[in-house]
């Protein structure tokens, strides 16, 4: 009876013993099987890491975001340092790999400087930004400087126009400081950021007798020449631009 019970106990022990080794290896092989999927990355890339946005205007940003591993739901937010400024993502969640618009808009009253802008892309469980520059321009810009004539003669300045080649609206100074030297003047005109101008001046000189009236008057001859094209650029936090000299040599 004795050996009977001993035998039974040594049944029980070897039992348990099994289910022990057994509920052993099947964690070890959880975990393996845990450690060999592949945990998910997020890469977050933007199509500029910097842009130039002129006050009133808006511009956008191609997002990328892509995973590495499972695919994840991931939901986009922008972080920036101006209350002003607002951004838009289209769409604003996806499931990696996907592209969103990013769309900022700068109000008229936006200070003119330069922003930090950060974009979260946040996953389940991973996490990703990307950074860039957001330089907000001012839109009309001071522009001061001298135009002289190369002239055989002395002259009267008597214009200069700048036409806008994008929308081809025209800008005309017609009052000048005199410099106080022969041909030269200084000017001064507004006009916009980061537009490129045509510009032109007409001058006059001399005195010749004008038949159209009766009797003859000396009437000056008039010229009007194409001096080139100048962009106009004022970075972020500039509204002048000084000291821009235009200006042609004639000879006869």
């Amino acid at each position: 009876m004795k050996l009977a019970q001993t035998s039974m106990k040594r049944r029980k022990i070897l039992f348990a013993s099994i289910i022990v080794v057994v509920l052993v290896i099947s964690s070890i092989g959880a975990v393996i099987i845990y450690n060999q999927l592949p945990n998910t990355r997020i890469s977050l890339s933007l199509s500029t890491n910097q842009t130039n946005i002129i006050q009133g205007n808006s511009s956008q940003i191609q997002v990328n975001v892509e995973s590495k591993g499972h695919p994840e739901k991931t939901a986009l937010n922008a972080s920036l340092n101006s209350s002003s400024i607002q951004c838009r993502f289209t769409p604003a969640t996806g499931k990696s790999n996907f592209t969103s618009t990013l769309t900022i808009n700068v109000p008229d009253s936006t200070p003119t400087a330069n922003y930090s802008l950060t974009v979260i892309a946040a996953g389940d469980k991973a996490v990703a930004n990307a950074s860039c520059i957001i330089s907000v321009l001012s839109e009309n810009v001071n522009v001061s400087g001298e135009i002289w004539v190369g002239f055989p003669t002395a002259v009267f300045i008597d214009s200069l126009q700048f036409k806008d080649t994008r929308t081809m609206t025209n800008s005309t100074v017609t009052t000048f400081e005199e410099s106080g030297l022969y041909n030269e003047a200084n000017y001064s005109i507004v006009l916009k950021n980061e537009e490129t101008y045509d510009v032109t001046v007409n001058f006059s000189y001399g005195e010749f007798y004008n038949f159209n009236y009766w009797p003859p008057a000396l009437t000056p001859f008039s010229v009007t020449s194409f001096l080139g094209n100048t962009t106009v650029y004022a970075p972020a936090g500039s509204s002048a631009i000084t000291g821009l000299t235009l200006g042609k040599n004639y000879t006869f």
